[in-house]
């Protein structure tokens, strides 16, 4: 039988994780208690296409997906992004979720090719630990 704190434990997401996300693989995220809008992932030569995107990702991957929604993102300085946003299904560790949003941006720069935003977060409880790492990459 699991302690009371084995469980709570398992609940606690750390600053980074690993991610499995459909059609993409395993890579590495942060975690963003800060970032209100929707989850955010690494894309490049995004093409819009009437109601779907086709966009190359990380692990070498192009997908074409159907557009669920586009978002307009306040990037400082009074600059304006227009993202268009799709839903995948991912995991992280035996926890699954379907029709998640993720936005799509040049994220090169970043330390990580997925942000994970609040929404998703209080989808696992809303439980984060800067002091736990469990990134894969």
């Amino acid at each position: 039988m699991r302690s009371f704190k084995q469980f709570f434990y398992e609940q606690i997401l750390g600053l980074f994780e690993g991610i499995t996300i459909q059609h993409v693989g395993t890579i590495k995220a942060k975690v963003d208690t800060g970032n209100s809008a929707h989850n955010v992932l690494h894309a490049v030569n995004i093409k819009i296409d009437g109601k779907e995107v086709s966009f190359d990702t990380v692990n070498k991957k192009h997908l074409k997906l159907p557009i669920c929604e586009s978002i307009v993102i306040h990037i400082g300085s009074g600059n304006k992004e227009d993202r268009p946003v799709v839903k995948l299904d991912c995991s992280i560790g035996t926890k699954q979720f379907n029709s998640v949003p993720f936005s799509l941006a040049d994220r090169s720069e970043s330390d990580t090719p997925v942000l994970l935003g609040e929404e998703f977060i209080k989808m696992n409880g809303g439980v984060v630990n800067l002091n736990i790492n469990n990134e894969t990459q």
